[in-house]
């Protein structure tokens, strides 16, 4: 009997451990697209990236969108400190880790920026 009762246990806990598909939250679900070194310290909508190294996750949008002199990360550093990001843009200010930017028409689609290195 306390097998079974332990066996019930383990299993409640595993199952309680996945995620369902309406719970999950987006999040890079592919390698990296690569780094950028950000050269100065930057603010981008009152976020700040020291200069450094910095990873690109992407997801729903493709690295090239993102990733370049002319991709969505370049420009976003190239604003002013108090610019706001360009429609449709977003910060997701309570992500948990690095800083996400998601359009906000759908939090599926955007990107993470990660803080690597100097």
């Amino acid at each position: 009997m306390k097998f079974l009762l332990i066996l019930a246990l383990v299993f409640l806990s595993l199952s309680s451990c996945t995620k369902d598909e309406l719970s999950q939250t987006a999040g890079p679900q592919t390698p990296d697209c690569g780094f950028v070194q950000v050269l100065t310290d930057e603010v981008i909508v009152g976020v700040q990236f020291p200069k450094g190294k910095y990873k690109i996750n992407v997801f729903g949008i493709t690295c090239e969108e993102v990733m370049g002199n002319k991709g969505l990360f370049s420009q976003f550093l190239q604003l002013g400190d108090n610019d706001p990001l360009p429609s449709p843009w977003i910060h997701l200010k309570d992500a948990v880790g690095a800083p996400k930017f998601v359009k906000s028409t759908s939090t599926n689609v955007g990107f993470r920026v990660q803080r690597v290195g100097d």
